[in-house]
């Protein structure tokens, strides 16, 4: 499930041109047309996901990608784990300590990343 706050269709193209919409099911996702506030971003795609799948959603699935410091305090207030990419003008160390589960220099470094899946 996406979330972010870009609009659906901005998401939608930036995950394309990377060859990653074909893993997101962008119907699940909170979007930057659905509220402002980070935190409420995640429980909307939370919520949606319950709605979609007609299941509960284990807050300890999910894995929230981020890369600022706000990302990480969404995760936390959502109950969710957070992996902080350090891609953005936040650097790994400021990340780490805003408390993110793992924190990772860019996407290649994929070692922390699959230490957070199941």
């Amino acid at each position: 499930m996406p979330v972010t706050g870009n609009i659906r269709p901005v998401a939608e193209v930036k995950l394309q041109v990377f060859g990653l919409d074909t893993h997101i099911r962008f119907p699940y996702g909170g979007y930057g047309e659905d509220h402002d506030d980070r935190i409420e971003l995640v429980r909307t795609a939370i919520a949606r996901t319950r709605s979609a799948t007609g299941g509960d959603v284990v807050l300890a699935d999910v894995l929230l990608v981020g890369d600022t410091a706000a990302d990480v305090a969404a995760g936390h207030a959502a109950g969710v784990p957070v992996l902080a990419v350090a891609t953005g003008r936040t650097s790994a160390a400021e990340l780490a300590d805003a408390g993110a589960a793992a924190t990772i220099r860019d996407l290649q470094d994929a070692a922390p990343f699959h230490g957070l899946l199941r």
